[in-house]
């Protein structure tokens, strides 16, 4: 996954919830694919809160390392570097699931939304290294390489590989979200019904209290007031953000986003953010980054397709704050 601190977007937590006397919150943090990793569980009673604290973050250094591809070992990294060799890999169900549901929004985003662009982030880490732009020419023949269908699972689903060798997954678009979401599961599972899981910004939640009492969010925009004015209310749902974060470089006159188009090869130039809630962390995570790379017009289209989500789509213009879209969020 791509390790990166969203400073810019990001979303304050605000406890202005009503105050039952029997509940009370109790905060875990950890760091997990280079963002702080949080979790808030809210309960009568912590007899037992930390065996499932230490259990879903647990979760979360083993989803990391089958997932990353920082860490050499990961499978991801594994399969990554038996591309094109013909090689099956032997994997986990989460790689599986992900992958699968990184496919299906691939073709909902008619390729805007593309986990095959591993070399186009190495050729874009190494530009904010360098200062140095990679060469066009390369990114567009890598862009035009990856539109193909090169992921391949073994018959029996527990093993992959990578048919070109252009092809190299990066999870930095939906992982996060993903994570958030089965640490979510998990703390449910374990007992503990009424928790919030942030993963470096990627939130998912369930209800406040049995009672079903909302969280409350405020979404800070950057360049504009700290907080807008509208709080989000909201319960057994995720929300993810994406956009220009301190990821950027700007060489010569022009600034390039941590934010590629895998269609172009290109990091994005403008400055267009977008917010999206969605019943699954995965879901919300991959929206909201497809939707600062489609043009409006193709986010609508898509949206008829997402009927329960909501989406928030803003630019700044020479100062000035653009509401481009919102779909039922604010």
């Amino acid at each position: 996954m791509i390790k990166k601190i969203n400073f810019l977007l990001s979303f304050i937590l605000l406890f202005l919830y009503q105050n039952f006397a029997q509940t009370v919150k109790y905060t875990f943090e950890t760091s997990r694919m280079g963002s702080p990793f949080r979790i808030v569980v809210s309960a009568n009673d912590s007899t037992g809160i930390s065996k499932g604290i230490q259990s879903s973050f647990e979760l979360a250094r083993d989803l990391e390392a089958q997932l990353s591809d920082y860490q050499i070992n990961s499978e991801l990294s594994q399969v990554n570097l038996r591309a094109g060799s013909g090689e099956f890999f032997p994997i986990h169900s989460p790689l599986k699931e992900i992958l699968k549901v990184a496919m299906q929004a691939e073709d909902l985003t008619q390729g805007a939304l593309n986990v095959k662009l591993g070399r186009l982030v190495q050729a874009w880490r190494k530009t904010r290294k360098d200062n140095l732009l990679p060469d066009e020419n390369e990114l567009r023949k890598i862009a035009v390489a990856i539109q193909g269908k090169c992921i391949e699972f073994s018959k029996d689903s527990t093993k992959l590989r990578l048919a070109n060798r252009a092809c190299q997954l990066d999870l930095g678009s939906l992982g996060k979200g993903f994570v958030a979401q089965k640490v979510l599961d998990n703390l449910v599972k374990s007992g503990w019904p009424y928790a919030l899981v942030d993963a470096g910004g990627k939130i998912s939640m369930t209800s406040l209290d049995k009672m079903g009492g909302e969280w409350v969010l405020g979404l800070e925009i950057p360049g504009g007031t700290a907080i807008s004015d509208q709080l989000l209310h909201l319960k057994n749902c995720s929300i993810a953000s994406s956009g220009k974060t301190y990821q950027q470089v700007k060489i010569g006159d022009q600034v390039y986003s941590h934010v590629l188009d895998p269609r172009t090869g290109m990091a994005l130039t403008h400055g267009r953010s977008a917010t999206a809630i969605a019943p699954d962390g995965t879901l919300a995570d991959w929206l909201a980054t497809a939707a600062t790379i489609m043009p409006i017009g193709e986010i609508e289209k898509l949206l008829v397709k997402l009927p329960n989500v909501r989406l928030l789509v803003w630019e700044f213009n020479a100062g000035k704050l653009d509401i481009l879209l919102n779909r039922n969020l604010l």
